[in-house]
């Protein structure tokens, strides 16, 4: 249940965010995070039907529909098990010819993201009427900086922030509780992990990478060849144009992957997904799926810790963590550095703790620990965000780590408007 300082805050966000579609996102996008539960799992059917997805089953890799064996427990027709089919637009089923498919007579679910104005309707080849939904899909709203530039006290830009950091706690705490109905703990803190691991730029292909390989073959022997392969970087010409010590780390990743590479090819992330330009050779994708498969290999390491030493143990378990090849390598292109470096950064420790581990925690002990952290070097949109809070760059605002997911979460909401007005919103009392 949400407290009522988030439940203020929420009333107070603009509807315009909340109305907006994720109508630049792409369709794999949009099914990884449905997958991972970022999107909820209960709502209602165009008919007015409430409905709460129990299981996605399994994301289908072959042609049809695109989750197969899921479970769905309807307010009216009960518990199902069958096919969940996600498209963007509401036609889109008729459009794409499911109706006339075999492949989709087993779908329960037709789920998008962009309705119509006419109503559309989803029925099998056998003339079986399917409910549908309209995904509650937000498209990430883009900050500027607005045109009024009235600003506000320190006193009253703190109570913003107080309210702020704790409606972004409790979404988060939320959103991996939804993964770990949906998944199972250790799945979920896997896929957290991955995601931080991506950072801004390469989030949604970390996670459909860690998602496609799976927390347990990932564990497994052939766990590092997999999280490689499947992200498109074992390539004959990484081989091919690679030094000796590169050829020597890749020979037996290239000796797993090369017996699966076959029957997995339709599942290998696209090379257009990565970003690699504007990215510290120190977050490059190569290095940190390298990272991520140093993570898997020790997950049960990791879960132990965590259980005994809580926030400590998570970090201590990430400074520890070290790679033969990567601990002294960018990428797989780039020589040997002189010495090794950490695989992963305190920055970067610092915010998964932030991100993956603290929203897994109760709450009460994510709020000590948000309010005791002192937060990562602020960043660009960091500093922006005080500028546009209270006029300048004021570090007394930005110390902790509560303090930083305030301000960000603050920004992303009421950027447009003028902190004035944002302060009004959500401090007036209700």
């Amino acid at each position: 249940m949400k407290s009522s300082l988030s439940s203020r805050y929420d009333s107070a966000r603009p509807a315009e965010l909340l109305n907006e579609r994720a109508v630049v996102l792409g369709e794999i996008e949009i099914q990884a995070r449905l997958f991972n539960g970022e999107y909820g799992t209960r709502w209602q059917t165009t008919d007015g039907e409430e409905f709460e997805i129990i299981h996605f089953g399994e994301w289908n890799r072959e042609a049809g529909p695109d989750f197969k064996g899921a479970i769905v427990r309807f307010e009216k027709a009960g518990e199902k098990t069958g096919d969940i089919e996600v498209d963007r637009d509401a036609r889109d089923w008729e459009r794409h010819g499911h109706a006339l498919n075999a492949a989709f007579a087993g779908v329960i679910l037709h789920l998008f993201v962009e309705g119509c104005s006419e109503k559309a309707f989803a029925r099998t080849l056998d003339h079986r009427a399917i409910p549908q939904a309209l995904l509650p899909v937000d498209s990430p709203r883009a900050a500027y900086e607005s045109r009024s530039h009235e600003h506000v006290s320190s006193e009253v830009g703190r109570r913003m922030i107080c309210e702020a950091a704790e409606f972004r706690l409790q979404s988060k705490h939320t959103a991996h509780l939804r993964a770990i109905s949906l998944h199972g703990a250790g799945t979920a803190m896997f896929h957290a992990i991955a995601t931080g691991l991506g950072y801004k730029n390469n989030s949604i292909p970390f996670l459909l990478a860690a998602q496609r390989v799976g927390l347990r073959r990932a564990h497994g022997l052939s766990g590092e060849a997999l999280l490689f392969g499947l992200s498109g970087f074992l390539e004959p010409r990484s081989f091919d144009d690679a030094d000796e010590i590169t050829r020597r780390y890749l020979k037996p990743l290239w000796e797993e992957w090369w017996t699966v590479r076959d029957a997995m090819a339709r599942i290998v992330l696209d090379a257009k997904m990565w970003k690699l330009s504007g990215i510290r050779p120190s977050n490059h994708p190569h290095r940190r799926i390298g990272a991520l498969a140093a993570v898997a290999t020790r997950f049960e390491a990791l879960q132990k810790v965590t259980t005994e030493n809580g926030g400590n143990g998570f970090r201590s378990f990430l400074e520890s963590l070290d790679h033969p090849y990567w601990g002294r390598h960018w990428n797989l292109r780039a020589s040997e550095l002189p010495k090794p470096i950490a695989l992963i950064g305190s920055d970067r420790i610092t915010d998964l703790l932030i991100n993956a581990f603290l929203p897994s925690q109760p709450l009460n002990i994510a709020r000590s620990e948000l309010q005791r952290l002192r937060g990562p070097y602020p960043s660009g949109r960091l500093l922006r965000a005080s500028k546009w809070l209270v006029g300048c760059i004021e570090p007394s605002l930005m110390l902790t780590a509560k303090d930083q997911q305030g301000l960000l979460q603050l920004f992303s909401d009421f950027a447009s408007q003028s902190a004035a007005e944002a302060a009004q919103q959500i401090l007036s009392p209700r």
